[in-house]
């Protein structure tokens, strides 16, 4: 809340809005008492700031920032065409500033010691803490938060204490994540840098393991089921490509193995027409996939290449 505040002063602005989805009633309760709490806070130094919550409906695609914006004003939730941008026309056509809750929670740890103490946790190029979810297939599932550059292993394998069962991979940072090896755990630290560096994408930095048993082939085929399911609709390489994925996947077998160049075509129209990054994430998965995991995915495609899959450019 306080971070949200001075924000919100710096910006000219009088008003907050938390966007929650209201299949989190808990959550829902909570910040309603914190913000009582700030409220009575901000009666005595008698400052004009409101905070206001606001329930979603639960659509992915609200994570897009001006695909928010539609929802909180009551429209359908799809992404606007930029320029112009939510910093000169955002939310009632207003300059609006939209951040996550964790870039809000930095900013009150900044003003109470300084961006010096802050810039001098982390790496060169990703500063502070980072939160990690982890999920229920882990020893010690939850929420962890360690700074920028920490060894990736010894979250996984020391701070998680391991898996409770076999798993062959993990998908790193939601839905649209990284699919990493777990023999990949091993060379990466918890920065941007050193996940992009290996060719994968750190995110927002929750975690789901993928047990051993789990066949490869279906979990690219849930990626795109998903995404063909919450697509705004507003763009139509992704509004068609989402679910024309979703359709050569189900139907892939080793009987009947998916064209090899069509998917490589259909993963560059969704990385360079989507007009956000729900479309435009896809293929990131996607070849991760394929290009680490080579031997189980081959019989599933024709023509897949033997170094990197079709798609590992």
């Amino acid at each position: 809340m306080a971070g949200m505040y001075a924000a919100g002063i710096a910006a000219g602005a009088n008003t907050g809005v938390l966007y929650i989805r209201r299949e989190y009633p808990a959550a829902i309760r909570r910040v309603r008492a914190a913000i009582a709490e700030f409220d009575s806070l901000l009666d005595q130094i008698r400052h004009n700031f409101s905070f206001q919550i606001i329930e979603g409906a639960g659509s992915y695609v609200c994570g897009e920032e001006t695909a928010l914006l539609n929802s909180i004003e009551g429209q359908r939730p799809e992404v606007r065409v930029r320029p112009p941008f939510p910093a000169t026309h955002g939310l009632w056509g207003k300059p609006t500033l939209l951040s996550n809750v964790e870039t809000f929670a930095n900013i009150s740890w900044i003003l109470q010691h300084g961006g010096e103490a802050y810039a001098a946790i982390g790496t060169e190029e990703s500063k502070g803490t980072k939160l990690i979810s982890l999920d229920s297939q882990f020893a010690k599932p939850g929420l962890y938060e360690v700074d920028f550059g920490y060894r990736f292993s010894d979250l996984i394998l020391c701070d998680a204490g391991g898996f409770k069962t076999e798993v062959k991979a993990l998908q790193v940072g939601g839905p649209l994540g990284s699919i990493l090896p777990l023999a990949a755990i091993d060379s990466l630290t918890v920065d941007f840098e050193s996940f992009q560096g290996a060719g994968f994408a750190l995110g927002h930095a929750g975690i789901i393991a993928i047990p051993k048993h789990f066949p490869m082939i279906d979990f690219m085929h849930h990626i795109f089921e998903y995404m063909a399911d919450e697509s705004c609709g507003k763009c139509t390489p992704c509004r068609l490509g989402t679910a024309k994925g979703s359709h050569l996947l189900e139907q892939a077998s080793a009987d009947n193995p998916l064209d090899s160049e069509l998917f490589d075509e259909l993963l560059e129209l969704l990385e360079a027409g989507s007009l956000c990054a729900l479309g435009g994430g896809v293929p990131l998965p996607m070849r991760n996939a394929l290009t680490h995991f080579y031997d189980e995915l081959s019989p599933y495609f024709t023509a897949l290449g033997a170094d990197s899959g079709p798609c590992g450019k």
